[in-house]
């Protein structure tokens, strides 16, 4: 959850109670037509609410998705040699220096 999600949320969540509380005094005072206004813009926060979970849902499972891709490029290219010597020869040190890549 990013640091904006969670404010975001509570955020949310007063304007769904704000609207509903609205709604209600208006359907006491007998304005239907500003109660079902409010009801709409009830639905539409809970509406964004859900959308946002599902957005950073996404955004996590690019990031795994991503992270999964990058893993056996970064495991073939270890070392600086690796790279200068076209793939020939691994520095000394390298964990991959076992493996020949010619």
């Amino acid at each position: 959850m990013s640091r904006l999600s969670r404010p975001l949320y509570v955020a949310y969540g007063a304007l769904l109670v704000w609207l509903g509380y609205c709604a209600v005094i208006s359907a006491r005072n007998g304005a239907t037509w500003a109660c079902v206004a409010f009801l709409i813009g009830s639905g539409l926060a809970v509406t964004a609410a859900i959308r946002e979970g599902d957005l950073e849902d996404a955004l996590l499972r690019e990031a795994v998705r991503a992270e999964r891709t990058a893993r056996p490029a970064r495991a073939e290219a270890c070392c600086e040699r690796w790279w200068t010597s076209l793939a020939t020869d691994h520095d000394p040190t390298c964990p991959n220096q076992h493996r020949s890549a010619a």
